[in-house]
């Protein structure tokens, strides 16, 4: 018997378009530290022994000056709060129409940088996902006499026009996208709360931790403690959420996704 659930947390493979558009350009910038001390604002000027210390990113990005595509045509980067609609216009031009309208209208880039951040947590909101799918009911199969329930195959069939527009996508365009608005994501990841790092550096980190997702062979075997569905494997049920997103796509469409990953990420670092 099959039961289809809406209940199960809908982690859309979108998310995986979104952060493949990743890491390719990086501007270095320093600021002069500012500490507050009782109530003044005093400049902090390093002696003649002391060097200005500088954080380096760990996965640094050449200079846009470096990259080979014509730009004649391009406008020149909006600011942050302005950025919406051309970056939505940059993202539709490589995805398929069906992909392309259900990205997010507004605070893209801040969705984009949160949504990325969350991959490797235990959670992710479904209201800062920059892309919003809902795909069809989660269906597991009962075990027949035994207690618990297995993911049915046809669950991955769920994302197979996912993963066929994942195919489509042209690797190189999406990394020039992510180079010419790398400055506002960076800008994005430092509101979020981390003025001292470097979203690329964030990104790729997450890559690294989805191509380490253990690749699990059918049938995965689920079980109901609560509302929601739960993997029985304590392992599976402490990864992360974009871990078990992977997961739940199937091993041949997580192999695919993995694929992808990693190919872009060779492309820059």
């Amino acid at each position: 018997m099959m039961h289809r659930n809406n209940n199960f947390p809908k982690y859309s493979l979108s998310l995986v378009f979104i952060f493949t558009i990743g890491f390719l350009y990086f501007q270095m910038k320093t600021t002069d530290q500012v500490r507050t001390e009782k109530n003044e604002f005093l400049l902090e000027i390093p002696t003649e022994n002391q060097e200005i210390e500088e954080i380096i990113p760990r996965y640094p990005i050449p200079d846009i000056s470096e990259n080979e595509i014509d730009r004649k045509n391009l406008i020149s980067l909006p600011p942050l709060g302005e950025s919406d609609e051309y970056l939505r216009m940059e993202i539709v031009n490589v995805m398929i129409t069906d992909i392309s309208q259900a990205i997010a209208k507004t605070i893209l880039v801040e969705k984009i940088v949160a949504t990325i951040d969350n991959i490797p947590r235990s959670y992710m909101a479904e209201r800062m996902r920059p892309i919003q799918i809902k795909p069809s009911s989660f269906i597991v199969e009962a075990q027949g006499n035994l207690n618990g329930f297995i993911l049915s195959e046809e669950n991955y069939e769920r994302y197979d026009y996912l993963l066929n527009a994942l195919d489509s996508i042209d690797i190189n365009k999406l990394a020039d996208i992510y180079l010419r608005f790398y400055p506002l994501l960076q800008e994005a990841y430092q509101d979020l709360g981390y003025p001292d790092a470097y979203f690329n550096d964030r990104l790729i980190d997450v890559i690294d931790h989805l191509l380490a997702t253990p690749e699990v062979n059918d049938p995965i075997i689920l079980h109901r403690p609560n509302i929601l569905f739960e993997f029985v494997h304590p392992e599976l049920e402490s990864l992360s959420s974009g871990q078990k997103l992977l997961i739940r796509t199937g091993k041949r469409h997580s192999s695919r996704i993995k694929q992808f990953i990693k190919e872009f990420r060779a492309l820059i670092s």
